[in-house]
């Protein structure tokens, strides 16, 4: 069985006539949508018998939904290329996956993407026009995907196909600059799912908000744990993505995840009011620090849900610890704990090669079990430095994810992020960690929604600055602050400027861009 048969399949058979899709555009039930996926799905087996990994290149338009589910529905593995994204970063994903075809979205011109590949590709265009630049293509094999009734002839979906054992190749930034393939297996997306739905408890009558770029992990989140219990799937229109407040009161959305950070820019429009999305009942945000201050807000806001912080990294299958929010007993750390390990994994604390078990101590986080990936794509060396062998933990499993992530176990046992262990620097001799300062800026006024410490080299004398990038609905003023923070930090700790801005750069996840604020000084 496969990521899709085990999900969309068995709503098909069980809920026909339920809505699967709606976007701006268009809607399919179950059935409607299912009927296009097998048309479809004859032309990439036919278009794709060697079975590389298949790009998808769009935004959020309804083709690419269909897209991803047809490649899924002849067994093979789907890239999700970003139309937001630089050209020359989509290209080194094409070349990285050997890609063989690629299928392009409604309303999509990627021709200066393929002029610059050196290999020939098949291009699939899944619009219903047949725009201009399609039939200027010199090198690449191009068709439409509603003009290829002799591909489709040829060829009928048998389970004899040979089955990638991948649903899907994620790319995030690589140190070098190069893009990182992440590799997640049809079983790994299915483990994850299961455990999911037991925690959050969809329902078929349920409408589930869509929410992040498909080049982000958490939209597998979206799309499949909606999928598999016969839910209907809203896509959120890009212009509303950063404050979806409208569209969840005009669908009644039941269910809504994203990124923690949107909450600032709704709170900043002054709509986190007691009651204002009754609808809602189950929220889940994650890929960022949770505010405590924001997250109350929001549950007064949506008062009848139950919200859960979901935690984990893509190497990992998209999420892999949750904490549910309490109104009545909210934590007292400036951001909300990732929890505990969902069931079935393992978290566990290493320092100094040793586990930890204590609260309030600093370590890093290592992840075990079903979800875990094989490794990165192609790299054998970055692969080793990830992903260790444990001697002598408490555990059954022994092949551990080190995340990079410090993070610490308060007094109910339960992780608390703390930062990245890259996110250090010295300061006149002293190792600074960036999560103390922010959490100092974050506890000076409810105001402050957002606020991210870089360290940068001074040009002229070559020492270190601290430099506070911070996000307040109101003007701050920074004297005031330095005097707060000076009575809170150490004077080496206490930031050399503080940059606020009314919002904070966002990049096409709807996370804050740390690379451009890199840039901002």
């Amino acid at each position: 069985m496969n990521l899709y048969q085990e999900t969309f399949l068995k709503s098909v058979e069980l809920f026909p006539s339920n809505t699967a899709l709606s976007t701006d555009k268009r809607s399919f039930t179950y059935q409607q949508l299912d009927v296009l996926i097998q048309k479809w799905s004859r032309v990439i087996q036919a278009c794709n018998e060697r079975n590389f990994p298949v790009a998808i290149y769009g935004g959020k338009q309804w083709q690419m939904y269909a897209g991803i589910l047809s490649v899924l529905a002849v067994k093979q593995t789907y890239v999700p290329l970003n139309n937001k994204q630089p050209t020359h970063r989509n290209q080194a994903i094409l070349e990285q996956i050997d890609c063989q075809l690629i299928l392009i979205a409604e309303g999509e011109n990627p021709s200066e993407l393929l002029a610059k590949l050196s290999s020939s590709l098949t291009v699939i265009y899944l619009g219903e026009d047949n725009p201009i630049w399609l039939k200027k293509l010199v090198k690449h094999r191009s068709l439409v995907i509603n003009e290829i009734d002799g591909l489709i002839k040829q060829s009928t979906l048998t389970d004899s196909i040979t089955q990638s054992k991948y649903a899907y190749i994620l790319f995030t930034s690589g140190s070098t600059g190069t893009p990182k393939g992440i590799a997640v297996s049809q079983q790994n997306v299915i483990n994850y799912i299961a455990r999911i739905n037991d925690l959050l408890g969809i329902e078929s009558t349920d409408k589930v908000g869509q929410f992040f770029e498909l080049s982000f992990d958490l939209s597998v989140h979206d799309l499949f744990s909606c999928w598999s219990k016969g839910a209907a799937l809203y896509v959120i229109p890009a212009e509303q993505l950063f404050c979806p407040t409208s569209f969840i009161r005009k669908h009644q959305l039941t269910v809504f995840s994203a990124v923690a950070s949107i909450l600032s820019f709704i709170d900043k429009f002054g709509l986190l009011t007691p009651n204002a999305l009754p609808s809602l009942r189950i929220c889940c945000f994650g890929g960022e620090k949770l505010l405590t201050n924001q997250v109350k807000k929001w549950q007064m806001c949506a008062s009848n849900s139950r919200v859960f912080n979901l935690y984990g990294p893509t190497e990992f299958t998209i999420s892999s610890t949750f904490y549910e929010i309490n109104i009545a007993d909210l934590p007292r750390s400036s951001s909300v704990p990732i929890g505990k390990a969902l069931p079935g994994l393992t978290a566990i604390l290493i320092k100094d090669g040793k586990q930890v078990n204590q609260p309030n101590i600093l370590a890093e986080l290592f992840l075990a079990g079903d979800q875990i990936v094989e490794g990165y794509w192609k790299d054998d060396k970055k692969t080793a430095e990830c992903f260790t062998v444990l001697e002598g933990v408490d555990f059954l499993q022994s092949y551990f994810y080190r995340t990079g992530d410090i993070v610490y176990y308060d007094e109910n046992g339960c992780l608390v992020f703390h930062g990245r262990n890259d996110h250090q620097f010295k300061v006149a001799g002293h190792r600074v960690e960036a999560a103390d300062i922010e959490a100092c800026i974050l506890s000076y006024s409810p105001s402050i929604t957002w606020c991210t410490v870089k360290a940068i080299i001074d040009d002229f004398n070559q020492q270190t600055q601290i430099v506070a990038h911070i996000e307040s609905s109101i003007a701050i003023n920074k004297q005031v602050l330095r005097k707060f923070c000076l009575s809170q930090l150490p004077q080496y700790m206490v930031p050399d400027a503080f940059n606020c801005y009314e919002y904070l750069p966002r990049n096409a996840n709807g996370k804050v861009d740390l690379k451009m604020l890199s840039k901002a000084n």
